[in-house]
């Protein structure tokens, strides 16, 4: 586990095609610990210690063609855990030898264990993913898969598996509670079963449960496959799915001379194409509401990607836009959004486990500042949380086997001016930072004693 530091400098960053006065800061990214393979959520328990989910990078057991890899097959093996790093400890690998489904052989972008959070009462809660059809997960769910529709486009491009072919990850695809000192686990809601059977978007049969935020005594879950916000109670008697709508982009966005797979795409009037939303990150917001990041589907177009607000109406609004490649949000101390970009160029620009992304600040006013440009050492990073220490920990380099990392974002000094995204955004973060309710974000209240700067990982 190699320590080292980046030093970063200022830049000048634009959204929406609207500049604003350049950004200075410096900021400096240390690394915590390294070595995870697809790093994905970045979280703390109530007495500091640091968690890391690790997907893992699948195996030699059987495989699914998945939409997440542009239908490459991903495999199936036990090669997933959960890194834990104490105060001033050492990592250690827990909950070792988990389901995981990864592209094979480069073991690049792995499914398994996604995220893990905390309730008020120090209850663990653990996120699974998938990246494919449900029904594909195992025998059960390729039986129930059978009694209901899948869209045409889908039997031509990823159909069901046969019975011998399907993955057996049965953990796959769940929310459970955990004990992280027995490894025992109790599933609380199906992802899988859920989208076979009920569909929220309408689209695709896929789910892909992707990013985990808790409040209350609700799981706040994004379903990057499903296209689909959930709240569910944390003892499993309600559930409530939102579907994300789709984003509506204008033909001249596609890349000249791209090939489009069959069944991606929706072609409007007006030279309007319908793309998947793809949300990703999730947080609560000081106001109470679930305020969700998209990523954007294929073709991955560049400042398309819109951040929405779920009020107690269950209808999602769409709140700021502008961004490219959203892959997770959290709320720091003062209210304000930090909005992690896994990229600022489409995925399609290049290698997708070396992507320059990028870390903005959103002020209750609308202020935009970049903390960390592209380029300064952010590169296809994946997920975000502040540390008891009130830093910011963001799982770095998240594609790829043995390539990501937790680093720290230390010595922030920023100054800017207003950067607008949409007039709606700006009007609904200036009431946010009206409000006087205390923030909930996907981390446990600021602990009183400081957190050694180690992480771990799965």
């Amino acid at each position: 586990m190699k320590l080292k530091s980046f030093v970063l400098t200022s830049v000048t960053f634009c959204f929406a095609a609207i500049c604003g006065t350049p950004s200075a800061q410096a900021a400096t990214l240390t690394t915590i610990v390294d070595g995870i393979s697809n790093a994905r959520g970045v979280s703390f328990g109530p007495d500091g210690t640091l968690y890391v989910a690790e997907p893992g990078i699948g195996g030699n057991g059987n495989c699914q063609p998945s939409p997440s890899t542009l239908f490459q097959p991903i495999c199936a093996g036990n090669s997933g855990s959960l890194v834990k790093v104490t105060p001033g400890g050492q990592p250690q690998r827990i909950l070792t030898n988990f389901q995981s489904l990864a592209e094979q052989p480069s073991g690049n972008q792995g499914a398994g264990i996604q995220d893990l959070q905390f309730d008020s009462l120090g209850n663990a809660y653990l996120l699974t993913g998938f990246a494919g059809y449900p029904g594909n997960r195992d025998l059960p769910t390729l039986n129930l898969g059978s009694q209901f529709p899948i869209p045409p486009q889908q039997l031509a491009t990823f159909p069901p598996s046969t019975p011998d072919k399907v993955l057996n990850t049965p953990l796959l695809a769940q929310l459970y509670k955990v004990d992280l000192n027995t490894g025992s686990l109790n599933s609380i809601f199906d992802f899988a079963k859920y989208e076979i059977t009920k569909n929220p978007d309408g689209g695709d049969v896929v789910t892909n449960p992707y990013d985990l935020a808790i409040s209350g005594d609700s799981a706040y879950v994004v379903d990057g496959g499903g296209n689909t916000a959930y709240k569910i109670k944390l003892d499993g008697t309600e559930s409530q799915a939102i579907p994300i709508p789709k984003n509506i982009i204008s033909k001249s966005d596609l890349p000249p001379g791209l090939e489009v797979p069959p069944g991606l795409l929706d072609e409007l009037p007006g030279g309007k194409i319908a793309i998947q939303s793809v949300p990703t990150g999730g947080a609560i917001g000081p106001d109470g509401a679930l305020y969700v990041g998209e990523y954007t589907g294929f073709p991955y177009p560049e400042d398309k990607s819109r951040i929405f607000r779920i009020g107690e109406d269950g209808n999602p609004e769409v709140y700021l836009d502008g961004f490219t490649h959203i892959t997770d949000l959290t709320f720091d101390e003062d209210g304000n959004l930090l909005v992690l970009q896994f990229s600022d160029t489409s995925q399609l620009g290049g290698d997708i486990t070396n992507l320059p992304g990028s870390l903005i600040k959103v002020a209750a006013d609308g202020t935009r500042t970049t903390l960390v440009a592209a380029g300064q050492g952010l590169d296809s990073a994946d997920g975000i949380d502040i540390g008891p220490d009130g830093k910011i920990y963001i799982t770095n380099r998240g594609v790829g086997p043995e390539l990501g990392e937790v680093v720290r974002v230390d010595g922030l000094v920023a100054e800017s001016i207003p950067e607008p995204g949409s007039v709606a955004g700006l009007l609904a973060l200036a009431s946010v930072g009206a409000t006087t309710a205390i923030a909930k974000r996907k981390r446990v209240p600021k602990l009183d004693e400081d957190l050694v700067a180690k992480a771990e990982t799965v």
